[in-house]
């Protein structure tokens, strides 16, 4: 998976940022995930495990992460559920993501939803 590619059509939403510290530590756990990890969180966002064929400038709809479990774009982090999984809206490319409180905490949550094979069970 070319995480670059992806990292660079990506948009975000819901108060994230490219800059936000949660957002870093999603790239940065992605790029230590191994290359089956990777194919499954591939799947879990887009339902396909494989990259488009030119690249993610092509995936449409483009990527995109959005801040969840909180009550809105302008709620603080620390008022959100961090119990809650991340989900997916494999139709839009979305990966609904709370905005955890540490990198583990993340990437434990990520590698659950992505591995549970639980589908729309986790919404």
């Amino acid at each position: 998976l070319d995480l670059k590619d992806l990292q660079t059509h990506s948009s975000y939403s819901g108060g994230f940022t490219a800059e936000h510290p949660v957002i870093c530590w999603l790239w940065e756990t992605l790029a230590a995930f191994d290359a089956q990890q990777q194919a499954l969180f591939l799947r879990f966002v887009t339902s396909c495990s494989r990259a488009p064929l030119l690249g993610f400038k092509y995936l449409e709809p483009g990527f995109c992460v959005h801040r969840s479990g909180v009550g809105g774009s302008n709620a603080p982090d620390d008022t959100a559920d961090h119990t809650r999984l991340p989900t997916a809206a494999t139709c839009m490319n979305l990966l609904k993501l709370p905005p955890y409180q540490t990198k583990e905490a993340l990437r434990q949550k990520l590698l659950y939803a992505i591995t549970s094979g639980s589908g729309f069970d986790l919404s």
